[in-house]
């Protein structure tokens, strides 16, 4: 909810598909086309059953989703984790804004991620 009110700050027209946890995320993947991907995947670090990692892992050793950018969001990450993502194919690692200001730096980032995606597509 966080990013689809600092997408509106920004003015950026995005379709944002939540999910309770990485189950949801997968079984969506699994049952639309290639062609309605998302063009970024958001994860938060700590998600119920499969944490960012499990996630990120699954993602990244299927194919038809290695292209799919995935930032993972969170409001505090140790250094070895972080960098465990980033090794694992993670775009980048953000920490959640407290602020006004920072949450809409944070939509402004993300939102260049999934232009970039796009524009290569």
């Amino acid at each position: 909810m966080i990013i689809d009110e600092a997408f509106k700050e920004i003015n950026y027209e995005a379709e944002v598909k939540k999910f309770i946890d990485g189950a949801g995320l997968l079984r969506y993947l699994e049952q639309v086309e290639p062609s309605l991907y998302p063009s970024l995947i958001v994860l938060d670090n700590t998600l119920p059953k499969l944490d960012a990692t499990d996630i990120l892992a699954i993602l990244k050793e299927n194919p038809s989703y290695q292209s799919i950018p995935v930032v993972v969001y969170t409001t505090v990450l140790s250094s070895a984790k972080k960098q465990r993502l980033l090794s694992l194919g993670a775009y980048a690692c953000i920490e959640k804004g407290s602020v006004k200001n920072e949450v809409v730096r944070v939509a402004k980032e993300l939102k260049s991620i999934a232009e970039k995606k796009v524009e290569n597509e």
